[in-house]
């Protein structure tokens, strides 16, 4: 619903600042016509440092959105800038700059259209899986950049690269990640809202799960499981696992449990 969303406070800073992975679905509401957070982890103390969340990017009218995992880089000492990964419509264009150009959004599978316009996920229950890894490295245009996210929708791999910013109507650049700094303490995760409560999310979250390495291809697949969700508990760099059961338990042995918050509310409608 409106303005409400998942609070859920880390006794210890378990999300890993240099590679890891988020596995969930969503099933976003139709009323959502403009740029949303699905989720956003951040150092309540020091929300301008590094940050790491899943954007629904509106780029034109109501019906054109980029999926987009964000990365709050420091890319030098003490300069913070966004880093992305959004879903594209083709394997040629994994590792292709994100870009708010609408002409450009389109179906899996187009031959033409390079970004997925997420769009499409509108009342849809629909698996994401997120990593980063700064020690990885990937590919694009005959250049490699040290530092790659990955974006994966229902167990297939949709984006292997980084992009700067994209100005309004324009095209972002490929670069790589440099790291967020050890100073940032990641002591919040807030699913349906940014960081500082804006841009909350009318959405279903279900199977909200974290992991301190980046999830193999494979692994993603069985998580996924063809469409209902797979069951996490032999996954031994499992950090944080919120299955939403119509309760707040953090089924990981972390036992970090959250908060529904101005007004959240356990549905019965789940993936299946």
């Amino acid at each position: 619903g409106v303005d409400d969303f998942f609070d859920i406070s880390l006794a210890s800073d378990i999300i890993p600042h240099t590679e890891g992975s988020i596995s969930s679905w969503f099933k976003i509401d139709s009323s959502n016509t403009s740029t949303k957070f699905m989720f956003d982890i951040f150092d309540s103390s020091q929300t301008a440092l590094g940050r790491i969340g899943l954007q629904y990017f509106n780029t034109s009218g109501n019906t054109v959105f980029a999926l987009n995992g964000l990365y709050r880089d420091e890319t030098s000492n003490g300069t913070f800038t966004n880093r992305f990964c959004n879903a594209k419509t083709g394997t040629s264009h994994h590792g292709k700059p994100f870009n708010r150009i609408s002409s450009d959004y389109g179906d899996f599978g187009s031959s033409t259209d390079s970004i997925y316009n997420a769009n499409n996920m509108k009342g849809n229950w629909t698996h994401v899986v997120w990593t980063w890894d700064t020690t990885d490295s990937y590919t694009y245009s005959s250049t490699t950049y040290n530092g790659v996210m990955k974006l994966y929708i229902n167990g297939v791999l949709r984006n292997a690269g980084v992009s700067s910013t994209a100005s309004h109507n324009g095209t972002g650049t490929a670069v790589g990640l440099v790291g967020i700094d050890s100073g940032t303490v990641f002591d919040t995760i807030r699913i349906g809202a940014r960081f500082n409560g804006n841009n909350d999310i009318d959405m279903l979250t279900d199977e909200f799960a974290v992991f301190n390495t980046v999830l193999a291809a494979d692994d993603v697949t069985n998580i996924y499981n063809s469409g209902v969700p797979g069951d996490l508990s032999s996954y031994s760099d499992l950090v944080g696992w919120w299955r939403f059961e119509d309760d707040s338990t953090d089924s990981s042995s972390n036992s970090n449990s959250g908060t529904l918050t101005n007004g959240a509310t356990f549905s019965s409608d789940i993936p299946s």
